[in-house]
């Protein structure tokens, strides 16, 4: 497959990295910007539907992604991010991979979901038994279950972040704090690493923060490595520490630090 070659840009020499997110979502354009140096260019979009049922709208973003992408016209991304990680859960890893393949045949770059960049991600990590931290309702928590069994993982355990409504854009309304009280080294005893799935949920002060014996990673994190790595911008990684990017801790500091002054 043959993909466009970089030119020189003014802004983001690196690259044009789109992403796209669902509609309601403030969290991935927050958590990109950290974890993106500033030679990368991020070029966002939303996925939409107005359906009101949560798992329609799940389904209808995948399902269209096609035309989402038609929304970038003649620009030519480095790379693109489907960061949804719930509408794979839905399709199973087959279809998923499917439309990759598809959609990066047709629009010349690489499209990458985010489960299939946790799926890389850990297989990276050499990591075969995951504890899944969910902040998903008990209909998606089951599906993310079955997605990470069928892709050859061992789920050992699924901690459920508790939210308001089974709606899913109840999500949007946690705080990376909601999840510290799961991240505990005495439940996580014979696995490989913790997942924090679902790209809505801001995650990356608990990844920072915690330590526990076992690498934590999230969907968010392990997509923006995965643009990276896909587009040949390896110089920009963690080589020896999959999948974290040069100076996102940094940026994160600073991110905070400007938080706390406004």
């Amino acid at each position: 497959m043959n993909f466009f070659p970089d030119p020189r840009y003014d802004y983001g020499n690196n690259g044009r990295l789109g992403v796209a997110t669902p509609q309601a979502n403030p969290t991935v354009e927050a958590e990109f910007s950290i974890l993106f140096p500033r030679t990368v260019s991020l070029q966002a979009s939303r996925l939409i539907c107005d359906a009101a049922d949560p798992k329609q709208r799940l389904m209808s973003y995948i399902q269209n992604l096609d035309n989402t992408l038609l929304g970038y016209g003649g620009m030519k991304l480095t790379s693109f991010g489907f960061a949804c990680t719930g509408s794979s859960y839905l399709v199973g890893a087959d279809a998923e991979q499917a439309i990759e393949e598809k959609l990066s045949d047709r629009f010349g770059y690489p499209v990458v979901m985010a489960a299939s960049a946790i799926r890389a991600a850990l297989q990276a990590l050499g990591a075969e038994r995951i504890v899944l931290v969910s902040p998903y309702p008990d209909w998606l928590s089951d599906a993310a279950h079955a997605y990470w069994t069928a892709s050859g993982f061992h789920v050992t355990n699924v901690r459920r972040v508790q939210t308001r409504t089974s709606n899913t854009e109840t999500i949007y309304e946690l705080s990376s704090a909601d999840a510290l009280p799961l991240l505990q080294d005495s439940m996580m005893k014979g696995v490989d690493a913790v997942l924090i799935s679902g790209t809505g949920m801001p995650t990356l002060s608990a990844i920072h923060d915690v330590k526990l014996n076992v690498p934590i990673i999230s969907s968010n994190l392990c997509l923006a490595w995965r643009l990276l790595q896909i587009a040949g911008k390896t110089e920009l990684l963690e080589a020896d520490d999959p999948p974290y990017i040069q100076g996102w801790d940094v940026r994160l500091s600073e991110a905070r630090s400007s938080a706390l002054a406004s």
